[in-house]
């Protein structure tokens, strides 16, 4: 006897979307867009601006919830892990947060070496 359930039902009608559980593929976030004109790196911290919290409802749901993510400062791989999108995809999302004025990014300063930072914890180390 086949059951109720069953009837009309084929395996492949039934999209379960990727391994994440998302049904919208990360491309269609970034409208297919990949590169972003300026460089965001990983460490790079976000955070929300003023502007952003005013005009939350006019965003995407990926958008809102990045602005959310970024009240207070978080790196741009952060955002990505606990968004679970790929970089590229919050890389672009950001520059479009940026542009629009709706986030700050604070760009860490590069340092020159870290050996000496290095010597000094392992100088610390032998004198404990």
């Amino acid at each position: 006897m086949i059951e109720e359930a069953e009837v009309g039902v084929d395996e492949f009608d039934v999209d379960t979307g990727d391994e994440t559980g998302r049904l919208i593929r990360p491309y269609a976030m970034t409208g297919g867009r990949t590169v972003v004109d300026s460089d965001i790196g990983l460490e790079t911290q976000i955070q929300a601006s003023t502007r952003a919290s005013h005009h939350l409802g006019a965003y995407r749901w990926e958008t809102a919830k990045m602005v959310e993510l970024v009240q207070s400062p978080m790196a741009l791989v952060e955002v990505a892990a606990r968004m679970e999108i790929p970089i590229g995809v919050a890389r672009v999302l950001v520059a479009d947060l940026v542009a629009d004025g709706a986030v700050v990014l604070h760009v860490p300063a590069k340092t020159q070496n870290f050996a000496s930072l290095l010597e000094r914890v392992l100088d610390g180390v032998r004198n404990l």
